[in-house]
């Protein structure tokens, strides 16, 4: 969207228009990262769409991060890799046992 190969939703377009502006003489490279690449971001904006409107969220301290948030942020800083893994389901797969 940003570099104009997708149509841009109305509900963003405000958004990415600031993003073109701001990146505008810079040398910016946008990449897409799968949830799995940063599970500590995806973790941190969860919650702030949780409380969206109801309170202001600092966490200034690694002690007072949430838990998993806590427990994410170590394995990034050990290189630990995120795994997504998901149940395949088929109607023509028996189980057995």
């Amino acid at each position: 969207m940003v570099e104009g190969d997708w149509h841009i939703p109305w509900e963003v377009t405000l958004e990415i228009n600031m993003i073109r502006v701001l990146k505008e003489g810079l040398d910016v490279a946008i990449e897409h990262t799968l949830r799995e690449g940063n599970k500590l971001a995806d973790f941190m904006a969860n919650i702030v769409f949780s409380f969206a409107g109801t309170e202001l969220i600092s966490y200034n301290t690694f002690q007072s991060l949430p838990s998993e948030a806590k427990a994410l942020l170590n394995m990034d800083k050990r290189q630990i890799p995120n795994l997504r893994i998901t149940m395949l389901q088929n109607d023509n797969f028996a189980h057995n046992g």
